[in-house]
């Protein structure tokens, strides 16, 4: 299990700690590009911390993703 977040990770963290929600587009311009390219990157981070119980969209397009309160607790924790 890892221990860390990665810096992706915790730039969304830090944006939806600032503005509660955030859309894609809104997330997409502060990923760092890893192995692969931007929309990659992008839509990997927010699965991963979706499947981690950290964030949560609603199901409309364009999306919506916001913190849970579990999440919550992990910002602060982290950040």
């Amino acid at each position: 299990m890892r221990r860390k977040m990665t810096i992706n990770e915790l730039n969304i963290l830090n944006l939806l700690q600032s503005n509660t929600k955030a859309t894609y587009s809104e997330i997409e311009p502060l990923m760092k590009i890893e192995n692969h390219d931007k929309y990659w990157t992008t839509f990997s981070t927010i699965c991963s911390l979706i499947q981690s119980g950290v964030m949560v969209s609603d199901n409309k397009y364009p999306s919506t993703y916001s913190l849970t309160p579990y999440g919550r607790v992990k910002a602060k924790e982290v950040i």
